[in-house]
């Protein structure tokens, strides 16, 4: 009985020194993701800014990030956010991504299904704060949601899809778009 009270008591000793060391570390993950998400959603601001300005002055487009932004993701949000921001100006506020009338059939369906997948996936990466990384998104990647054979070619829906699914993206993600 003498041994074991020593055995332990250096057990609970050791497992109270493990302890906070073993619960700071998910708190110091959340805290970096946390950290990036910020840094990436400031990056997007900033390129959007700068879109609206340059396209307010006639100025040519120039996407490309500021120095500030040397991460891939940053200046990836950063491009997105400059390009969305100059459309927006641009197209005098109107969705760029909006089907038209005039679209043939084909299209306005590769562009639906791409702006709402968007849409529903940039407000869930906005709600469970996650980075701007519409590209990452299984059905971006596969880019055929709602294609059928009368609907074209894979290749053509894929890039009407993929282009409205970003923009979808883009507006979830600031809290835009229809509800």
């Amino acid at each position: 009985m003498k041994l074991f009270m020593p055995i332990l008591l250096g057990a609970a000793m050791v497992a109270g020194c493990a302890a906070p060391a073993l619960a700071a570390s998910p708190q110091q993950y959340q805290s970096d993701q946390e950290r990036d998400r910020e840094r990436n959603t400031q990056a997007y601001n900033d390129g959007y800014s700068q879109g609206q300005a340059d396209a307010r002055s006639h100025a040519g487009r120039n996407d490309q990030a500021t120095t500030q932004w040397t991460k891939d993701d940053d200046q990836r949000a950063y491009r997105q956010g400059y390009d969305s921001g100059y459309d927006n100006i641009i197209n005098n506020g109107r969705a760029a991504a909006a089907p038209d009338a005039t679209m043939p059939h084909n299209d306005q369906q590769a562009r639906q299904f791409g702006y709402q997948d968007g849409l529903a996936a940039g407000r869930a990466d906005q709600m469970k704060a996650h980075n701007f990384k519409p590209e990452d998104h299984d059905l971006y990647k596969n880019g055929l949601h709602g294609w059928s054979s009368t609907l074209g070619t894979k290749d053509q829906f894929k890039q009407l899809y993929r282009e409205a699914f970003v923009k979808g993206y883009e507006d979830g993600y600031r809290g835009n778009g229809p509800r």
